[in-house]
């Protein structure tokens, strides 16, 4: 039996590119289509549904908010096909990608869009290719990240740590609706791109020192993520009215125990402290 493929896109206030894109998709002969509506003030469940009847509607409602993690993963929990295709609402694909997915890809391995002139297209930055099986084994998209972007580059950074090598399927089958951030970033969330990048980044670091700490495998629960989340993005906010003007230490803490416990009296627990540090960007000069 061939390779089973699952397209994966999610929209909300994004009709007006899926209007453009989801032909296309659906036209690629993947097994199954699959688009996340969460809150979608266009109504794009309901357009899907009446011109894409083969088309997977899932319905999340707006308890999401505008962050694609949950989307996502509520469409690739769905998902009955042995390859997931994460891809953005807003990119258009070119005629033969899923066939090249059925005749190249390959276990041990995850698939971005090859860079061009040695640089990944941030306009198609999200999009990837991988196996249910690993999608699964690291537990879909961390769902910590809130507001816009971060989780695709977090997904890829769990992939590889899991033990996967990063490839790439050819460009040419990619293209993104070109749009301004205003778009992305107009649902909620810390607005400037620039600032969010720096939150996403130092949440990521702590990832993988936690990760370092505690072991390859040890995953904290969903809420400690979201405590980290919430401190970093908290002093950073401050950091960033304030104007940056030192760098500045971010350190989050986690309970380790009980790890010893010599009698009922007595309990030893460890705690684990992380530290993050941040500098001010260089002004460029005058």
């Amino acid at each position: 039996m061939g390779k089973t493929i699952s397209l994966i896109t999610t929209c909300r206030g994004r009709l007006h590119h899926l209007r453009q894109t989801l032909p296309l998709m659906v036209a690629q002969g993947a097994d199954e289509v699959i688009v996340v509506d969460y809150g979608c003030p266009d109504g794009a469940g309901d357009w899907i549904e009446a011109h894409f009847p083969d088309v997977t509607v899932m319905r999340a409602g707006e308890t999401s908010g505008y962050s694609g993690a949950p989307a996502r993963n509520i469409g690739g929990r769905a998902a009955r096909s042995d390859w997931l295709v994460f891809i953005d609402g807003d990119v258009l694909t070119a005629p033969g990608w899923v066939d090249w997915m059925r005749a190249s890809v390959l276990p041990g391995h995850f698939y971005r869009a090859a860079p061009i002139e040695g640089r990944r297209d941030p306009e198609t930055w999200g999009t990837v290719i991988c196996t249910r099986a690993d999608y699964e084994a690291i537990g879909g998209f961390d769902e910590a990240f809130s507001g816009w972007g971060g989780e695709d580059t977090d997904f890829f950074m769990m992939l590889a740590a899991h033990g996967l090598a990063e490839a790439d399927y050819p460009h040419r089958f990619v293209h993104a609706i070109p749009h301004p951030d205003a778009e992305r970033a107009g649902w909620g969330g810390m607005r400037d791109r620039d600032e969010k990048l720096v939150v996403n980044a130092a949440y990521r670091e702590a990832k993988l020192r936690i990760r370092d700490a505690l072991g390859a495998g040890t995953d904290l629960p969903l809420d400690q993520r979201r405590a980290i989340m919430a401190q970093f993005m908290g002093e950073l906010r401050k950091w960033f009215d304030a104007g940056a003007p030192a760098p500045l230490s971010l350190r989050c803490s986690l309970k380790r125990g009980p790890v010893l416990q010599p009698s009922p009296a007595h309990l030893v627990q460890s705690e684990l402290t992380v530290t993050v540090n941040v500098a001010p960007a260089r002004k460029a000069p005058a």
